[in-house]
């Protein structure tokens, strides 16, 4: 994996939470993770992907939808400009599901995917996993 810059963003996820970290370690290598925030699956927010079958579960339409508001929450941020490098972490399925939504400015800041998902791991686990291998 590519060395995370000071102050990137990662993003670990799953269909129904999320956790949003910054990297307040060295431009060197270092991997010292701060979490900014918590962010949960929202059902106000009703935000269906319209390509999902309508026989879809409704556990299946909840992840869905929660991906897609993960991806215009990264999209809405990078095109403000609040963040320059991303890392994204999570479950396949959810990967899959964030990566076609995602704006050319996120795709350009993205660093690297991980298809693994930490949203339950503690923080230190996540920052070994993330910390490149010498």
């Amino acid at each position: 994996m590519r060395r995370i810059p000071r102050e990137a963003w990662i993003l670990v996820a799953d269909g129904a939470s999320a956790r949003l970290f910054r990297n307040l370690g060295s431009d060197t290598g270092q991997v010292r993770l701060h979490q900014e925030e918590a962010l949960q699956l929202d059902p106000a927010e009703g935000v269906m992907p319209a390509v999902l079958p309508a026989d879809t579960p409704a556990r299946e339409a909840d992840e869905a939808s929660f991906a897609r508001q993960l991806a215009l929450r990264l999209n809405r941020d990078a095109l403000g400009g609040r963040f320059q490098h991303l890392v994204l972490a999570a479950d396949p399925q959810t990967l899959g599901q964030i990566r076609p939504l995602l704006h050319d400015e996120v795709r350009n800041r993205l660093l690297a995917e991980v298809p693994r998902n930490y949203t339950r791991s503690p923080r230190e686990d996540i920052e070994r996993a993330l910390a490149p291998e010498f």
